[in-house]
């Protein structure tokens, strides 16, 4: 017989097998995460010792050891301008192979339009001008000569009929033309590729030169004028035909109007003294009035031109001077009108000769404008190729590539994009295009 001991206040409670075993679980996993933790640890520690031995990332763009400046480095320009030489080949090839190439310029093309427009008007005035000087030799010169002529003796004078004057209104309004256009030429104030970036001429320097090397004859009129060494002027010689004609109408009108007006006087002054002579009847003053109408006279009759199958000077009366002085006073009437006429034109082309001279705010003269279209006229009638060429892009770009092992360099890209449009001298277009040209990446040893 056994028997069992009981302390006090205890009582006695059999164990839980299912509380055991989740005892049992939790202790394994905890030694299952400690090793987890171990193993961490060590792969951390590896990776520390591998970031050490393995040299500094680059792979920033531009940064560390490798660094450019600028958004269009050196390396890619330089490979730009190789590529422009090709592009500028390739344009090279789409212009004819006959006649004189030009590089367009809107300033000389604008000049070259207006020069046709010119060249119609200062014909239009030497044809106005030689109307005008024909009609001088054919109507008013010879009732000039006919009005100076001595009349014959004891017989009035015939009355003249009255020859059309012409009023030379539309060379002047020719005149007003002409300065009109030629101020046309100087209202423009921009300077040669002033418009034109550094790429650009670039572009035009490699496409004459393609030409050049194609045996082809090239013209940059907007850089330097056509054919400078020539004297010959079609515009120079036509104003200074005109400008001739019209002074010598100035000149001739002239001369013919002051020589009638002074006859004119001169009969005026024999017509008073013989209305003298008449209303006095004091016989001492009669004396000398009728010396001063003889002088009169006399003087009067010195102005006509002497005939030579009538040399004898005619004897004036009252009632003859009158009708001589009121055909020539009515003559002078009409011949003043074309003499201020003339006199206008011959002052506008003095102003026009003036516009053509100053200097502009360009630095040259309007007449240099002119005789640089009227050249690039004569080379442009010869089957001439007008080439309009412009750069779209030109540039590049620097690309910075890292490897984990060798560590980063640099790579550096080019490349043009060109347009071009080729006209003939009639303005059409014969052709037109864009030409891309670019490279690969390429190392900076250049």
């Amino acid at each position: 017989m056994s028997t069992t001991n009981v302390t006090p206040g205890q009582s006695q409670t059999p164990a839980d097998p299912v509380l055991e075993a989740l005892k049992s679980q939790t202790s394994i996993l905890t030694q299952q995460q400690q090793q987890m933790d171990a193993k961490l640890k060590m792969q951390q520690d590896q990776q520390g010792m591998l970031t050490n031995l393995l040299p500094a990332s680059t792979a920033a763009p531009q940064s560390g050891a490798f660094t450019t400046t600028g958004s269009n480095p050196f390396d890619s320009q330089k490979l730009a301008y190789d590529v422009l030489a090709t592009v500028a080949q390739t344009v090279a090839d789409k212009v004819p192979a006959s006649g004189p190439v030009f590089i367009y310029d809107q300033t000389e093309i604008n000049s070259l339009a207006n020069y046709k427009a010119v060249l119609r008007i200062l014909q239009a005035l030497q044809d106005q001008a030689a109307h005008l000087k024909q009609t001088f030799n054919d109507n008013l010169s010879p009732r000039i000569d006919n009005l100076m002529a001595q009349p014959k003796p004891a017989v009035p004078e015939a009355k003249l009929e009255a020859a059309p004057i012409l009023i030379p209104g539309l060379l002047l309004g020719g005149l007003k033309t002409l300065t009109d256009l030629m101020g046309m030429f100087r209202t423009t104030t921009s300077i040669a590729f002033s418009s034109f970036t550094a790429d650009d001429v670039a572009l035009t320097a490699a496409v004459v030169s393609a030409l050049i090397a194609k045996q082809k004859t090239v013209y940059e009129p907007a850089v330097m004028p056509i054919d400078t060494t020539s004297d010959a002027s079609t515009f120079m010689d036509n104003l200074t035909l005109v400008q001739n004609d019209v002074v010598d109408l100035q000149e001739r009108s002239a001369v013919g109007q002051a020589k009638l007006q002074q006859l004119s006087d001169a009969l005026g002054a024999f017509i008073q003294s013989d209305q003298a002579v008449q209303a006095n009847s004091d016989t001492a003053k009669l004396a000398g009035l009728n010396g001063a109408r003889v002088a009169a006279g006399q003087f009067a009759k010195g102005l006509f031109t002497p005939k030579t199958a009538d040399s004898t000077p005619a004897s004036l009366d009252g009632a003859t001077a009158n009708a001589l002085k009121s055909q020539r006073d009515q003559f002078l009437k009409e011949l003043g009108l074309f003499v201020t006429s003339v006199s206008t034109m011959v002052a506008t082309l003095n102003t026009l000769q003036t516009s053509l001279l100053a200097v502009t705010n360009t630095g040259s003269a309007t007449i240099t404008a002119i005789l640089r279209a009227e050249k690039l006229m004569d080379k442009v009638k010869d089957g001439a190729t007008i080439l309009l060429i412009k750069t779209s892009v030109l540039g590049g770009s620097v690309v910075t590539r890292v490897n984990l092992f060798t560590g980063g360099h640099l790579l550096y890209t080019g490349g043009a994009i060109v347009n071009y449009t080729v006209f003939d001298s009639t303005g059409k277009v014969t052709a037109s295009g864009v030409v891309v040209g670019n490279t690969a990446e390429k190392k900076a040893e250049f």
